[in-house]
C-alpha cells in the first residue's frame, strides 16, 4: 500500500467511526458510562480477565480500571475472585445480572439498527450485510498481530 492511500484509508476508517457514533450510537441510550459499558462486552465472551489484561484490551489506565471495576462489582454486574493460579491477581468475571444488562441493550441496538435498515431495498441489504462482514473481517485481521 503506497503512502499516500494510508491517511486516506484512516480517514475514511475515522469518518466511518464518526458517522456511526452520530446516526446511531448518540441516539441508543447505554445505561451505564462508556466505559463500563465496555467492560461488560470485554468480559462477555470470556471466563474471566485480569483488571491488567481488560485495560490493555481498552486503552485505560490500571488505575482508572480499578475504579471501573469497583463500581461494577458493587452494581453486581462483575465478580472479582483471586486467580487460582496466582492469588496475586483477580480475575474479573461478568455475572448473570450484567449479561442481562448487556443482551437487553444489544437487543435494543439490533432492534434500532433494523428499524433502519428498512429504509433500504433488499439488494441495499444484502450488500450492506456482505460489506459489514467483510469490513469485520478485514478489521479482525488487522488487529490481530
Amino acid at each position: 500500500m503506497t503512502s499516500t492511500a494510508q491517511p486516506r484509508l484512516s480517514q475514511q476508517f475515522v469518518e466511518m467511526m464518526v458517522l456511526i457514533h452520530n446516526k446511531f450510537g448518540r441516539q441508543t441510550q447505554v445505561p451505564l458510562p462508556l466505559n463500563q459499558f465496555g467492560v461488560l462486552c470485554v468480559l462477555m465472551d470470556t471466563q474471566g480477565l485480569a483488571i491488567t489484561d481488560i485495560s490493555r484490551q481498552l486503552n485505560i489506565s490500571k488505575q482508572q480500571m480499578t475504579t471501573i471495576i469497583e463500581k461494577l462489582v458493587s452494581a453486581k454486574y462483575v465478580s472479582k475472585k483471586p486467580d487460582p493460579h496466582d492469588r496475586r491477581r483477580l480475575v474479573i468475571t461478568i455475572t448473570q445480572q450484567g449479561e442481562k444488562l448487556l443482551r437487553s441493550h444489544m437487543e435494543q441496538f439490533r432492534q434500532r439498527f433494523d428499524s433502519h435498515a428498512q429504509n433500504l431495498t433488499n439488494n441495499e441489504r444484502t450488500e450492506l450485510a456482505n460489506v459489514l462482514r467483510r469490513y469485520y473481517e478485514l478489521i479482525s485481521k488487522m488487529f490481530s498481530l
